[in-house]
């Protein structure tokens, strides 16, 4: 019973921030309040306060995990693909939302807004940054080196750009903007690649669907 206690705390916890996430992903951080999340959790807002006093505190941990599912699940992405060019346009596709209802990616441009009042969130904003630079920078010299690429600057400098234009593109498809899309936002993070890196970039089409045999 002493094992199973804490362990049902840690579930508990985890559903909670699994809960606040949705509703910051679809309430926003403005006016979010504790009987959002209960509803979302399916709990009471006294269970909210008994394993989270503190919502700012809350709000950090929910921060800081999907930040970690975000970055990691891009990781898993690349590391599955072989060549530099492939890669980087895997890890382009994953970090471009496939849907404005993305719940990690709205929650986190939600939960960064919050960098500006909030060290903590400014420093997990800044976190994600770094990793994701080095992540691009990494794959940008790999393909240098394996002569896939002709870089028009420096891996640092080329990926810091691609970063910020991701940024800019997710921004706007989680906040629904109709001017933009999907096909749009990709097509143009890696026509500026294809420029940096004196490589053709593009997604692959989707497998067309085989033709109907006699009799079906």
């Amino acid at each position: 019973m002493t094992v199973a206690r804490p362990r049902r705390q840690e579930h508990r916890r985890s559903q909670l921030v699994e809960a606040t996430a949705r509703a910051v992903a679809t309430r926003g951080l403005a006016g979010l309040r504790l009987r959002d999340i209960a509803q979302e959790a399916g709990c009471s807002v006294g269970s909210v306060l008994y394993y989270y006093p503190d919502l700012d505190a809350l709000l950090a941990e929910v921060h800081a995990q999907v930040l970690e599912v975000f970055y990691w699940a891009r990781v898993r992405a690349t590391s599955e693909v072989r060549d530099a060019p492939g890669k980087l346009v895997v890890a382009v596709e994953a970090g471009v939302p496939s849907s404005s209802a993305d719940v990690t990616v709205r929650a986190i441009y939600q939960l960064h807004a919050a960098a500006a009042r909030s060290p903590a969130h400014a420093e997990l904003m800044a976190t994600l940054w770094e990793r994701e630079v080095s992540l691009f920078a990494s794959i940008l010299a790999e393909g240098a080196r394996s002569g896939d690429f002709q870089l028009a600057g420096d891996p640092a400098s080329i990926a810091q750009t691609v970063v910020a234009l991701e940024d800019a593109f997710d921004l706007h498809l989680t906040s629904d903007n109709r001017a933009i899309d999907r096909a749009t936002a990709l097509d143009r993070i890696l026509g500026y690649l294809s420029l940096a890196t004196g490589c053709p970039l593009s997604v692959a089409p989707a497998p067309s669907a085989e033709p109907p045999g006699p009799g079906q």
